[in-house]
């Protein structure tokens, strides 16, 4: 634990720990999001969508009649280790598809392995363990590593399920701000997504005035 300023590994702002407060909870916000997509989402996206093709007659090849990606994300055995074919993302052979059940099994293991813990076996039982963990994990160097994979799970269950991210509304218009403003959901205001300003009304027209000037 340090007790001094020093920067944040995720954002690079002056902090007194290796993860600050936001992007903790930046983590614990994509911890939960990736349980709602593994848990509700995925499930139920395992059959082609529709304009997408299954197996095809016999002798006219080898597709299967659901989603493999979704189905190898949702399989606890999943593993990216080379020569497990159906671990491969079927638009592009050079990339794995992460178990998402999993993964945070594994990640929660190794936390409790560094306190001398017994660790969680169960998919949600990760999860809560490793949000509990979140204010003694943003102390450690690795604090980064962590945020890292756990934001290239929940990439990953985005995009399978199909949800993108919204375009941005425009940049920021926070004086030394690098920000892109996005809408921030139904009833919600929108938002920078680094210095975390809000925008509606007269802010709004702003900035629509700021992106068409820029154009």
């Amino acid at each position: 634990m340090t007790d001094f300023p020093i920067q944040c590994l995720v954002c690079k702002r002056e902090a007194t720990r290796y993860g600050c407060d936001d992007c903790r909870n930046r983590l614990a916000l994509l911890l939960r999001e990736l349980e709602l997509y593994t848990v509700d989402f995925l499930p139920l996206m395992v059959q082609p969508a529709r304009g997408q093709t299954g197996r095809m007659s016999p002798g006219y090849g080898s597709r299967s009649p659901g989603r493999d990606d979704v189905l190898a994300a949702l399989d606890p055995r999943s593993r990216p280790t080379f020569g497990e074919a159906s671990t491969f993302h079927p638009d592009d052979g050079d990339t794995w598809v992460r178990s998402l059940p999993s993964a945070p099994v594994t990640i929660a293991k190794w936390i409790a392995e560094e306190r001398g813990e017994l660790p969680p076996k169960s998919f949600g039982g990760a999860l809560d363990y490793i949000r509990k963990l979140l204010w003694w994990c943003a102390g450690r160097e690795d604090f980064a590593e962590l945020f890292d994979d756990v934001a290239e799970l929940h990439r990953q269950a985005r995009e399978l399920s199909g949800d993108r991210p919204q375009k941005p509304l425009g940049e920021c218009l926070t004086v030394a701000c690098d920000g892109r403003v996005r809408w921030g959901g139904p009833g919600k205001p929108a938002r920078c997504g680094e210095c975390k300003r809000t925008y509606d009304g007269l802010d709004l027209v702003r900035l629509g005035v700021a992106e068409e000037t820029a154009a």
